[in-house]
């Protein structure tokens, strides 16, 4: 017969690091805000989910003019301001040859194409596979819209404005401050509500607290996230392989060393400890330990009921974080009574500054084709996983990026700029459209009546906010227009309109 395992403190204390590693406890820390449960569950359920495309895609390769292979066409204008189509004899060329582009047809009536790596494709998974249509085919179902020359803007603003010194966003063109910028949902950094990500303002007024074991309504798989946060509210950080716990933690076999660790741990973390924020760490890493074994065990259920059918491709870890959202998804509206909930993944680096095209590679296994062929299928594969579950009416996808860039290259890539595009996907979109105004590609462009202005290499001056896309995303999930709106995105009172109507009620 085994004795029981006994262990002091001082030498568990040795032991921890074998077992207990400080990433995993870091990773655990900010899984809980210190919000109230729900008392009360609507009926319906609406998720956000948010594919931050990290770098700065350059988003005028991604949805390109298609109108006509022809000198004056929009196409041809494309084409002249990114130096011609690239091959092996013009490596200084950005432009997509017209024949490459996968063809939309947008409402309206004018012709579009997307970047070829754009297209349908087969999932491969170990010896499973799946087909999934690609972007492209969401588009022309309707399931997808693009929203146009968009980003972080004071108010609207012309060339000639922006020459005489009219309020712009600060450090414009600058990685950092510009992810800021589109995290926080405006161009004020400095103002109170931008403590906040505009996520985590939406999740906040939205979910009304947190679901029935304590998970925040703020969820990244891509660690922690300005976006995200709320007041009050602190997003829980997940894993592409599942929900975060420390190493061995879960081990539980009677009288083994494992167990006897996490006693301790245990009764460490429930001593009453007198000073104020040792006891909150203790508090928090303790309901951090019980949500992730909670989570856990849902997930990885023995029925298989938080399990997808749907193969996602291997290999790729932007269709490894979106297939965890969907797992949370189905989870989380089956089992934790959620209604609302906002998620947040990362990819990238789309930091072009060479190697847009590669001479050894093709269009969709090189440079910008390569992150675009991965965006691609983690967005076809999410989408059929979605159906799966039955919540493709229920969650909006949608990108941010840093900036868009300049439409002339340096010799092998583009540089940064301002405005960009960006792509909204859900059965609750307005989809198999353009909405905003797309650019009419030309280098330090000044049209007042089109309002249509770039600087000397193609840096467009948005003509949307970053402001009125999230209005729009933040009133679908639930946010009253009027004051709540208004104080959630303090600079809206400066654009036309709050709703640029790509989504239904």
């Amino acid at each position: 017969m085994k004795r029981p395992v006994s262990m002091p403190r001082r030498k568990f204390l040795g032991h921890l690091g074998h077992c207990f590693t400080l990433g995993s406890t870091a990773a655990l820390l900010p899984q809980l805000g210190l919000i109230p449960r729900a008392m009360a569950q609507a009926a319906d359920y609406r998720a956000l989910v948010c594919i931050y495309l990290a770098g700065a895609n350059d988003s005028y390769n991604w949805l390109v003019p298609r109108d006509a292979d022809a000198a004056g066409s929009h196409y041809d204008r494309y084409r002249t301001a990114r130096g011609g189509v690239w091959s092996g004899s013009n490596t200084a060329g950005l432009a997509l040859g017209f024949d490459d582009l996968l063809p939309i047809q947008p409402s309206g009536g004018a012709a579009f194409g997307l970047h070829p790596s754009c297209g349908d494709f087969t999932a491969v998974t170990g010896d499973s596979s799946q087909n999934h249509g690609g972007i492209q085919n969401l588009f022309n179902q309707g399931k997808a819209a693009f929203v146009c020359n968009a980003g972080p803007l004071v108010q609207p603003i012309s060339k000639l404005e922006y020459n005489a010194g009219a309020p712009r966003p600060p450090q414009l063109f600058s990685h950092n401050d510009q992810e800021l910028l589109w995290h926080i949902g405006m161009a004020a950094p400095s103002d109170p509500v931008a403590r906040y990500g505009w996520g985590g303002r939406v999740a906040k007024s939205t979910a009304g607290g947190a679901l029935e074991i304590g998970l925040s309504p703020s969820i990244s798989v891509a660690g922690s996230a300005r976006f995200l946060i709320g007041d009050g509210i602190l997003p829980y950080q997940i894993s592409p392989s599942g929900a975060n716990t420390l190493d061995n933690y879960q081990t539980s076999v009677a009288g083994s060393l494992a167990s006897a660790r996490r006693e301790v741990l245990d009764g460490m973390l429930a001593d009453a400890y007198g000073d104020p924020f040792t006891r909150g760490y203790a508090d928090t890493l303790q309901r951090s330990l019980t949500v992730g074994e909670s989570l856990d065990a849902l997930l990885n259920a023995a029925d298989g009921s938080g399990g997808l059918q749907t193969v996602f491709p291997e290999g790729n870890s932007l269709a490894d974080q979106l297939k965890v959202v969907a797992s949370m998804i189905k989870v989380s509206r089956a089992s934790l009574s959620a209604t609302r909930q906002v998620f947040y993944v990362r990819y990238g680096s789309f930091d072009l500054h060479d190697g847009m095209f590669d001479s050894g590679g093709t269009l969709t296994d090189s440079g910008h084709g390569e992150l675009l062929t991965a965006l691609n299928q983690a967005v076809g594969a999410f989408w059929s996983a979605l159906g799966e579950i039955g919540a493709r009416d229920k969650v909006t996808t949608f990108t941010m990026s840093d900036f868009g860039r300049t439409l002339s290259g340096n010799g092998s890539g583009s540089d940064h700029a301002w405005g960009g595009n960006l792509m909204v996907l859900g059965d609750a979109v307005r989809g198999g459209a353009l909405y905003g105004s797309y650019p009419q590609m030309v280098l330090n462009a000044d049209d007042n009546n089109a309002m249509d202005w770039s600087f000397t290499r193609g840096q467009y001056i948005p003509t949307t906010s970053v402001d009125q896309v999230a209005a729009t995303l933040a009133r679908w999930m639930g946010v009253s227009d009027g004051s709540a709106l208004d104080a959630m995105f303090p600079l809206l009172g400066n654009f036309a309109s709050g709703d640029l109507g790509f989504m239904n009620t």
